[in-house]
């Protein structure tokens, strides 16, 4: 484990370094080769991820809605703005840095995340277990970190940093990843124990609930019994992703009740590893970016 954060830490300061002295298509490309074996092509996208790779770099930087909604503090206005308030999770407290948290006044279990990117998160589920120099030290380094180079996703530049921390989810916690293009959801995926190193696997499924003819190859498979609510969140879903060409969105099941996870516009980091590969181009022709590339 400590090998692998080794590994990790060494990728992105590479990767840091080497946007510096390029640019974002010409990184994209080199890790578009890299992780999935064929050239990017962002004259004629044609496959899933080209077009959004081609999102990422030419329309999502410039959409003052997605930016909002990539943005893990302001999706909250997004949300209440489109009259869906009751799919928010409480908001406990906000920060610009982590030494102006008062850790008495929060509670024994919460969830503490930076805005601006993934995998900038704190699950405490103990505070009394809790190493708080260690979430200061890890908070502090977040909230320096520009998240847009790692993967070259301009649009992460452009949202305001902060420290969120919100209430803790009890119960069995499944997350319902909702692909939706031009309004209508296309496949969605339920995955478990991601980045945990510890039984991950993620499935593929059509909305209609059955077990999609794709996989993502960096993941095994575990079909599960889906939630009763799987309608309404692809409904929810659908619902939030108008105006935008592309969304994935985030949804909880918590005890019969929906809340909102986040809004993911550039999913994987545009880089889904699918199997078979064709199924990168089968994805593809179901995602009209056409109009846009006219503009």
């Amino acid at each position: 484990m400590e090998r692998n954060k080794t590994l990790y830490s060494i990728r992105r300061k590479m990767q840091l370094l080497a946007i510096k002295f390029t640019s974002p298509s010409f990184m994209s490309k080199v890790y578009f080769k890299i992780v999935l074996g064929y050239n990017l092509n962002l004259k004629n996208p044609v496959t899933l991820n080209e077009k959004l790779q081609w999102l990422k770099l030419y329309y999502w930087g410039n959409n003052k809605n997605a930016i909002k909604c990539a943005d893990k503090y302001a999706v909250r206005e997004y949300i209440e703005s489109v009259g869906k308030k009751e799919l928010l999770n409480d908001l406990l407290f906000v920060w610009k840095d982590a030494h102006e948290i008062v850790w008495e006044d929060l509670p024994q279990k919460f969830v503490i995340k930076c805005n601006h990117g993934c995998g900038y998160n704190i699950i405490c589920k103990d505070k009394s277990k809790m190493n708080k120099d260690e979430v200061i030290k890890n908070l502090d380094k977040w909230m320096h970190e520009d998240f847009s180079q790692y993967n070259a996703e301009p649009h992460y530049a452009k949202i305001p940093r902060k420290i969120i921390c919100e209430k803790f989810l009890d119960g069995d916690v499944i997350n319902y990843n909702i692909y939706v293009f031009n309004g209508k959801a296309v496949f969605f995926s339920v995955a478990g124990g991601l980045g945990e190193g510890v039984d991950e696997h993620l499935t593929y499924y059509n909305p209609d609930g059955s077990v999609a003819s794709f996989k993502n190859k960096s993941y095994p498979t575990y079909a599960t019994t889906l939630s009763p609510l799987l309608s309404e969140m692809i409904e929810t879903a659908e619902f939030l992703a108008k105006g935008f060409p592309m969304v994935r969105v985030d949804l909880f099941d918590i005890g019969g009740k929906i809340i909102l996870s986040e809004m993911t516009f550039t999913p994987g980091g545009a880089l889904i590893p699918f199997e078979p590969i064709s199924a990168d181009r089968l994805l593809g022709d179901k995602l009209d970016i056409s109009y846009l590339k006219k503009v």
